[in-house]
């Protein structure tokens, strides 16, 4: 048996013809763990021999029919992969077999699978240097979506003080981690429990608030003179909207980067012309395919230049997937679920 990449303990290869993964037979079902059979990747498209396999809020939704994108069931979920190319297709130009890459399924079909097929026509495929470290790569997502929404706004120097809201520790920490970081900026987070608060001190933030007590918009303007911080970027959305929108600045900008909480909060537009400010979303699926490689390229760059720390990762087996689910929506998660796939 000829290896493709080995890593330690870990022997990929293209001579597998059947493989494991996570199907959705009905929507607000429970996935199923089975064998399917092994298919050769199309022209323009690239097989994987996955190595982790991320559960992201965007996959809970659509399990459970909530997302805007509803597949036909059965099918195999999961938005992200990352593993080994160990096959291509004959027109596919800018990727070989041994390479090592993370993937975003464009269409949220297909990562939970111990083998995954990639079209480099349309989902967003990146290349991964083996210098990264395995246990950081499931952090890649997150930093690149919080990348992506905080470049603009540095670049066109709106100011440099930052209030992050997070309770789940993903997107949250990775926008603390490049704030403090890389933006080097004066940075608070805020969250929900003293537990989740001494993470978010990890990233070597100012100050960092709880938001329960409802005196956030008070704390935050203590610490900043009474003007309040030029961004808030806010990854929960829910009923934290209106406190973060009162720690702005007199022509401030709220980010939003996700609903952690699942709620969508409303905005009052008397509350932005009172307080001169702007508000923006993003979501990567909606923008240029090539912005976000080079978001992701540079992400890449600074944890191999040791800039970043990587979020906290816990890893499940793929067998127990849905307790993955299950935990990450716990309200004292902390941290980002991982599907571990090697054979």
């Amino acid at each position: 048996m000829q290896p493709i990449c080995r890593r330690a303990n870990t022997i990929f290869t293209s001579f597998t013809r059947a493989y494991r993964c996570a199907i959705l037979n009905e929507y607000k079902t429970p996935l199923q763990v089975q064998d399917v059979k092994h298919r050769d990747p199309g022209d323009h498209e690239i097989l994987i021999s996955t190595e982790f396999a991320g559960v992201n809020h965007a996959d809970g939704c659509m399990l459970k029919g909530e997302y805007h994108l509803k597949p036909v069931v059965p099918f195999v979920p999961g938005f992200e992969a990352i593993g080994t190319i160990t096959a291509a297709g004959k027109n596919v130009k800018n990727f070989n077999e041994g390479e090592r890459v993370v993937v975003f399924k464009t269409g949220g079909v297909g990562g939970f699978s111990q083998r995954t097929i990639a079209d480099e026509k349309t989902d967003i495929i990146v290349k991964l240097p083996f210098s990264i470290d395995a246990e950081v790569t499931p952090s890649l997502s997150a930093y690149c979506l919080a990348y992506v929404g905080m470049k603009r706004l540095v670049m066109e120097n709106l100011g440099n003080s930052f209030l992050v809201l997070s309770a789940r520790g993903t997107v949250g920490y990775a926008a603390l981690d490049l704030a403090q970081n890389v933006f080097e900026g004066l940075v608070f987070g805020a969250s929900d429990s003293e537990e989740k608060l001494s993470v978010l001190r990890e990233a070597n933030v100012n100050s960092t608030f709880n938001w329960t007590d409802g005196e956030l918009a008070r704390n935050v303007k203590h610490k900043t003179f009474g003007k309040g911080v030029d961004f808030v970027i806010d990854t929960v959305g829910g009923d934290v909207f209106d406190q973060g929108l009162q720690c702005l600045k007199e022509g401030g900008h709220y980010l939003s980067l996700g609903f952690s909480s699942g709620v969508f909060p409303k905005v009052n537009l008397l509350d932005l012309h009172r307080l001169n400010a702007s508000i923006s979303g993003v979501w990567l699926s909606g923008r240029n395919r090539n912005e976000i490689k080079q978001a992701m390229d540079m992400v890449i760059k600074l944890f191999d230049d040791d800039f970043l720390s990587g979020i906290k990762i816990h890893q499940y087996k793929l067998e127990d997937i849905n307790q993955a689910f299950e935990d990450s929506q716990k309200p004292d998660f902390f941290g980002k679920a991982v599907i571990t796939l090697y054979d």
